[in-house]
């Protein structure tokens, strides 16, 4: 048995304000995000999908604003998340969410399963045009997006 104090961590110190739930526990076979977004911050960059993976929020202070759409040329909604509520995203759902209030949000983020390798980010390839997604990927440690159509990559 492995236990945290969420308190513990400093989630200033990840990137996006992040900091991994799930390595200190040990987890192997989900991942979990602890996030401190202050008024302005996201979760993430941009509207993105994770075609192989589901992830759930929950909103343990504050409130979370998330955009959603079923691809990533469709019309976005958006849905308001309190604390105590959560949100689900099935995979290949694109989302981004984001703290648009004017106090704290701390949240839990959590994936199944653990590694997400095919992640799809919304937005057209600078180099042909004719993508409307962008895949993600790590090219020697650097965060790349690649695009599907010709093969161009752009550092992030």
């Amino acid at each position: 048995m492995q236990t945290i104090d969420v308190d513990d961590l400093d989630a200033a110190e990840g990137p996006q304000n992040r900091a991994s739930v799930s390595e200190p526990l040990d987890a192997e076979d989900f991942a979990m995000n602890y996030y401190a977004l202050d008024p302005g911050e996201a979760f993430t960059g941009g509207l993105h999908a994770h075609l192989d993976q589901e992830e759930t929020f929950l909103v343990l202070e504050g409130e979370a604003t998330f955009e959603t759409a079923p691809s990533p040329t469709a019309e976005t909604e958006t849905v308001t998340v309190s604390a105590g509520q959560l949100v689900r995203f099935e995979p290949g759902e694109y989302q981004q969410g984001r703290n648009e209030s004017d106090e704290p949000l701390r949240a839990l983020a959590m994936g199944t399963p653990q590694e997400s390798t095919d992640v799809r980010v919304a937005g057209p390839c600078e180099e042909c045009g004719e993508s409307e997604y962008l895949r993600f990927a790590m090219v020697d440690g650097t965060p790349t997006l690649e695009c599907p159509d010709c093969g161009a990559e752009s550092a992030i």
